[in-house]
């Protein structure tokens, strides 16, 4: 349940602080990359060193990850809230005092969900049985996709709700308070099993997940599918704006679809993977947003002038929320399973340290990805445009990352591990 606040709060921030600092408050391009570079290299590092500190940590009153997870809500709540504040502390006119604002709470928010979500992870694979698991993962992705159908709409509505400040203040101090509350009963209730503790050695944690070869190509995996993914979450709502010409009402129910269509296709690619494993609905999710993104090159474009733009939104957000959906669903289980299978074969409980590193090219590539959208956002006008020809090649050059993504999983990585060991 608790993924239900901090998903919302991170879909949020994902989704919105892009545009909010680039588009509505007027922060280059480049230096608004420039912040989530950092931001998503502080969580690289931290999101793997607090999974390994929770694994080697004891303590009778509190377990292994209890004292993280509750202080990482903590602090996600407020550095959330302080990310849409600049104008109550800094002029946002000086680029240098918002450059810096940015820069230090984005990058605070990502430690900070570094320290809640980590450890917390890593609870799937030690409280939940394998044959529990994917109904465990599978109640963790319905709380993740309703956090979708808050944080969202909310993203999508941001430039009408910023001209109502009390009003935006209020939602968000709403929502820091909701994420607090939805991990209480996790932090109170929740009895953990002891385990036998690895050694404290960095050093020899990191050596023995880099010898495992499938967790290694996972990694790989990881960290590619970040590129795509980051980069779609940054210039998506400019994209339906300026280049699709919604309005508000109109692009608020594009994001709405595109996020009924992930929860339903939810379900079909979760059924799937039961009777065939997690590769092949990966796999086809994968290739169906390979095939759509390549679309913004032409959707809004006088070529397609017959059809009505809403029409063409809505075609473009299903095929890619079609695509998208087997990338929310499966990551997760596939760790957890990779974790299970080391402890049963070294005799060591490290599903913190598996659910950390993948922090590390997931996000350092991300950080990349965020300064490619900022240059993307200022390349020069489209011919005969208002907007960056940047927000129509974002797409196809997102489409072609992709094909080492698929290579990458259909020839290096074991998705269903723990097969092996069961048979």
């Amino acid at each position: 349940m608790g993924r239900l606040g901090s998903s919302t709060l991170l879909s949020l921030i994902d989704l919105a602080t892009f545009w909010f600092y680039w588009d509505f408050l007027g922060l280059s391009g480049f230096l608004t990359g420039v912040a989530f570079a950092v931001g998503k290299l502080v969580i690289a590092f931290f999101g793997w060193y607090f999974g390994y500190l929770s694994d080697i940590t004891v303590s009778k009153k509190w377990g292994r990850r209890r004292q993280y997870v509750l202080a990482g809500s903590l602090l996600l709540a407020f550095s959330t809230v302080m990310i849409f504040m600049p104008s109550y502390f800094i002029s946002v006119t000086d680029e240098v005092q918002l450059f810096t604002y940015a820069i230090f709470f984005i990058s605070l928010a990502n430690l900070s969900y570094g320290l809640l979500s980590t450890p917390y992870m890593a609870w799937l694979a030690e409280i939940v049985s394998s044959e529990e698991r994917v109904t465990v993962s599978a109640y963790q992705n319905v709380f993740a996709m309703m956090a979708q159908i808050i944080g969202v709409p909310l993203g999508f509505l941001l430039p009408s709700l910023l001209s109502t400040d009390p009003l935006f203040l209020g939602l968000l101090l709403g929502l820091a308070i909701f994420e607090i509350f939805l991990y209480m009963p996790a932090i109170l209730a929740i009895k953990e099993e002891e385990k036998p503790i690895p050694k404290p050695s960095v050093r020899r944690e990191i050596s023995i997940l880099w010898g495992n070869m499938n967790y290694r190509a996972w990694l790989a995996l990881q960290g590619a599918m970040s590129i795509p993914t980051a980069v779609l979450a940054s210039l998506v709502i400019s994209y339906l704006q300026k280049v699709m010409g919604l309005g508000d009402i109109e692009y608020l129910a594009a994001g709405g679809l595109m996020l009924l269509l992930t929860i339903m296709l939810f379900f079909v690619w979760a059924r799937i993977s039961r009777k065939t494993g997690k590769k092949k609905p990966l796999v086809a999710s994968l290739l169906v947003l390979m095939a759509s993104l390549p679309f913004t090159l032409v959707f809004g474009q006088p070529i397609l002038d017959c059809i009505p733009r809403m029409l063409q939104a809505i075609l473009l957000v299903s095929l890619v929320g079609t695509g998208i959906s087997g990338w929310y669903l499966l990551p997760n289980p596939i760790t957890a399973d990779m974790a299970q299978e080391d402890e049963l074969s070294k005799s060591e409980a490290r599903a913190g340290s598996y659910v950390g590193l993948v922090s590390l090219p997931l996000n350092i590539l991300q950080a990349a990805a965020r300064y490619i959208s900022g240059i993307l956002a200022d390349l020069p006008l489209a011919e005969g445009q208002t907007y960056s020809r940047g927000l129509l090649l974002w797409g196809p050059m997102s489409s072609i990352t992709l094909i080492p993504c698929l290579l990458i999983l259909i020839k290096y990585v074991e998705t269903d591990p723990l097969k092996k060991i069961t048979k």
